[in-house]
């Protein structure tokens, strides 16, 4: 390894752009340093500065950014017309990781070569740009905010481009939820914590207001309901309450550690399908989306399905054989949502790397106005629904970019977790004596070699990155050979639906044959001789983000590092159901314990389970069927039903429900708590090469990544 007494200076001199003190005077306060943006704490916002890498002493093996994204931090302290500097993540392009330990084979683009061509504002030229995009994009994801979005109704849920707000519940509608639950002759008094409980989110500490029966929202302030964070009351253009509501973002990326919302973490909670469920009785329009089936298993959900997204073309048509892998694609069917503050750190976006990060219309997808979605196909409505996503794409990217993930609340083992430091960057697990069957991934062998280098003294090592601006940076597609994981997401992305997709609105068709081609990137014109597989992400908080694999089928680290100790049927706690004389404890749905006393694992770094048996509940269960999803006579082996309906799930289109009747019964609805590794998409296996570890190489691992 190079001295590291040789690169100190090279260091400091590449990071003093992002790290400047002499900026910090013009909010100089008799209290200190004042910067609206960032709580002077640095411990209360996801925003926040907690510490950059220039606070370190290069060669430590210990100390985080804790990820957001390095634009952000520059501009802690600076005036609104300080110009920013180059994005770390546009460093990463072919050639950089020759040699070195860390390897990246996909590459950042700049969707905004051309402004005018893609009809999009570009980056932002200084501070205060960018802190206007900020606020703008937390309006938009802020429940109750002014200017906050929801689900296909954009901002706005009375225009026509948003088929006048028909995926929003009137306040009736949510009122009457509970009627759904059964067993209940009156509304709960506790409806509001019930309603959380029941569909996987968390009651936010600051206002989210809905109105009750009979309440004027503009006469109330919003009301006197709090809605749970993955919900929110529209406001109208100048401010004023609906009284609609709608989903919002954080239903799939924003869960709970200790009951409190992990902002962009990602939810491991959520229920939407129930949700739909409970909402077609009370005439919610939306619950017709049941039909493709947004989940199977609680906590997981199937929003990237964008394969029906790209049946609309937007500039061209695509081919008949197009088409046909199209209709042949399949779903891709069960995921986790990857934690939005690692989005800094990644120079492509989801778990295959489908699309570059300077592509923000792909993040409103979900807000669009419903007609939006439709291509050229309804002209002036599908037009205003494209200038939603393109208005609004930037600055809701602008504020997901610089989240930062919540610190480790719990005791460290330094010396452990130095150790782990070492290892982590530095143990080959493809060395001789070490007879890893996996064949062997590009970088060094370590674990660093895919998920980007962290320890001051490894970023601050030309060996392991070309430049310290790259700490924390992952972009290496990892070969389906040497990952080995379920392989249901990038294969229902195929060659044809990626074409299909650069011919799409969200695949930046202006882009289309230039060096800076935006649409999807794992198209054998854009990708080359890389092969497909999946994008290994950035570690920031990866503490807070458990399940863990891109459908969440693992429930601990200890796991991902020990594959011979995982369950193919596994179950996390609930929380205890609620005692209150003014309802049927029976018909109560609780949601998953995410308190760390008595549901976190803190030697394993995540969640406590129970393991579950294959045993005869119903076949029409959706979790454990004896011979259709799960053999009692090897709790590892698939049955030949249960492969069967693989072939259809995967090869055919909207046939994800084959096999799986709504949901009815309250036992139902508890067993879509048990975590099937047999089910389609939600297979458990691969990272086989970490089998060469010892358990203590792995206490030592683990104990390293609280520190991020």
């Amino acid at each position: 390894m190079s001295s590291l007494l040789t690169t100190a200076a090279f260091t400091f001199a590449t990071l003093s752009s992002l790290n400047t003190t002499e900026a910090f005077a013009y909010t100089e306060t008799d209290s200190g340093y004042e910067d609206p943006y960032y709580d002077p704490s640095a411990s209360s916002t996801p925003h926040g500065v907690y510490n950059r890498p220039a606070d370190y002493d290069p060669n430590a093996l210990l100390g985080s950014s804790n990820g957001g994204w390095a634009v952000w931090d520059f501009c802690y302290g600076k005036p609104d017309e300080t110009e920013l500097p180059q994005d770390p993540r546009a460093l990463v392009q072919q050639g950089i990781s020759d040699g070195r330990a860390v390897h990246f084979n996909a590459y950042y683009k700049d969707c905004h070569v051309d402004p005018e061509a893609v009809r999009e504002v570009g980056a932002a030229k200084s501070c205060g740009e960018l802190r206007e995009r900020f606020d703008h994009g937390g309006r938009l994801l802020t429940g109750g905010s002014p200017g906050v979005g929801a689900l296909f109704a954009g901002t706005d849920p009375y225009t026509i481009e948003a088929a006048l707000g028909i995926s929003t519940l009137l306040p009736s509608q949510y009122n009457d939820l509970w009627k759904s639950w059964g067993g209940y002759t009156s509304k709960p008094k506790n409806f509001d914590q019930l309603l959380a409980e029941r569909y996987g989110s968390v009651l936010p500490e600051e206002r989210n207001p809905y109105p009750l029966k009979g309440e004027n929202p503009n006469l109330t302030d919003g009301g006197s309901g709090q809605l749970p964070l993955m919900f929110t009351q529209m406001r109208y253009p100048d401010g004023t309450w609906t009284g609609r509501i709608g989903v919002t973002c954080h239903a799939c990326h924003s869960g709970a550690v200790d009951g409190k919302p992990t902002l962009g973490g990602g939810s491991s909670l959520a229920d939407l399908d129930l949700f739909l469920r409970d909402g077609l009785p009370q005439g919610y329009l939306a619950s017709v989306a049941t039909l493709a089936n947004l989940n199977h298993t609680r906590g997981t959900n199937n929003a990237s399905d964008v394969n029906l997204a790209f049946i609309f073309p937007d500039q061209g048509l695509y081919s008949a054989r197009d088409a046909v892998d199209l209709i042949t694609s399949g779903s891709t069917a069960s995921m986790d949502t990857p934690a939005w503050w690692n989005l800094g750190h990644r120079p492509l976006k989801f778990v295959d790397g489908m699309f570059p990060a300077d592509a923000p219309r792909i993040d409103q997808v979900f807000y669009t106005p419903f007609f939006g979605l439709f291509g050229e196909v309804l002209g002036p409505l599908s037009d205003a629904g494209q200038k939603y996503m393109r208005d609004n794409g930037p600055p809701i990217n602008a504020w997901i970019e610089t989240l930062k993930a919540p610190k480790y609340p719990g005791d460290i083992d330094t010396a452990l977790a130095e150790e782990g430091a070492e290892l982590f960057h530095e143990l080959d697990m493809w060395a001789e004596e070490r007879n890893n069957p996996v064949r062997r991934p590009e970088g060094n062998g370590s674990c660093a070699g895919c998920h980007g280098a962290y320890a001051p003294r490894y970023v601050n090592d030309p060996e392991f990155l070309a430049s310290p601006l790259l700490e924390g940076m992952a972009s290496y597609i990892v070969p389906q050979e040497i990952i080995g994981t379920d392989s249901v997401r990038w294969e229902t992305n195929n060659e044809g639906m990626q074409r299909a997709g650069s011919v799409n609105f969200f695949g930046y068709p202006p882009t289309k044959g230039t060096d800076q081609d935006c649409g999807p990137q794992n198209q054998e014109r854009l990708r080359g001789d890389r092969e497909l597989g999946y994008l290994a992400p950035p570690l920031y908080g990866v503490w807070a983000s458990a399940p863990y694999m891109h459908n969440g089928s693992i429930p601990n680290v200890w796991e991902i590092l020990k594959p011979e100790d995982r369950e193919p049927l596994w179950r996390r706690v609930s929380n205890e159901k609620l005692s209150n004389p003014w309802y049927n404890n029976g018909n109560v749905l609780m949601g998953y314990d995410t308190k760390l006393d008595t549901a976190y694992d803190e030697t394993k770094m995540g969640w406590k389970y129970d393991a579950i048996d294959c045993e005869w509940r119903s076949f029409w269960n959706p979790s454990v069927s004896p011979f259709r999803t799960c053999d009692p006579n090897d709790k590892h082996q698939t049955p030949l039903a249960q492969e069967i309906l693989d072939d259809i799930f995967g090869n055919l289109i909207l046939t994800w429900n084959i096999m799986f009747p709504p949901t009815l019964t309250m036992k139902q609805m508890e067993d879509r708590k048990i975590y099937n590794t047999l089910l389609f998409s939600h297979g458990n296996e691969g990272h086989e090469f970490n089998s060469v570890l010892t358990d203590h190489e792995r206490l030592a691992i683990i104990e390293y990544l609280k520190t991020l």
